[in-house]
């Protein structure tokens, strides 16, 4: 028993040492949440803009406006409906573009179509196949173009290429401070 009351000593003096390498998130934390709802935590942050003007007066807002007749608002809403409506139907394309809007001055002129696309210079043709050339355009029918000769390729040498020095062959030296 006397063994058994001293193994609970030991560990309840190891407990705090145990806890005092873990954090406690602040939502959780006792000491933070006090903090927070006595307003310590905002105690040195400025007051939030307008604090100095006075309270607004709620006398001085306007009266709500007259609601307007039936008649009115039932022509409101067929305008915007007929507005609607003609919204959902593609526009027609234009047979002559836009003329230029007139700037005022001042003001970089807007161009009114994008640049046109750049012209690139034509690439010959690349064979895929080892089939015979067509005749080019502009020789005479039936002649093709002779291909042109391949490069041989590089010659090969007998031997491997000797180590490089045994300097140049360990890590590279610590840099001088």
């Amino acid at each position: 028993m006397r063994r058994h009351r001293s193994g609970a000593v030991w560990l309840l003096a190891w407990v705090p040492f145990a806890l005092a390498g873990c954090s406690v998130p602040k939502q959780v934390n006792p000491i933070e949440i006090y903090r927070t709802v006595s307003g310590e935590a905002d105690a040195g942050r400025p007051p939030p803009p307008g604090m100095d003007r006075p309270r607004p007066n709620l006398a001085s807002i306007p009266p709500r406006p007259e609601r307007p007749p039936p008649e009115v608002r039932d022509a409101i809403s067929a305008a915007l409906a007929a507005s609607r409506e003609q919204s959902r139907t593609p526009l027609p394309p234009r047979a002559v573009p836009a003329g230029p809007v007139a700037a005022s001055p001042g003001d970089p002129p807007i161009p009114a179509a994008p640049p046109p696309r750049p012209s690139l210079a034509g690439a010959p043709a690349v064979p895929w196949s080892d089939a015979p050339r067509r005749a080019a355009p502009g020789s005479p029918a039936g002649r093709t173009q002779p291909e042109p000769e391949a490069p041989p390729p590089p010659s090969m040498p007998d031997a491997a290429p000797a180590p490089p020095p045994p300097d140049l062959l360990g890590p590279p030296p610590l840099p001088r401070l």
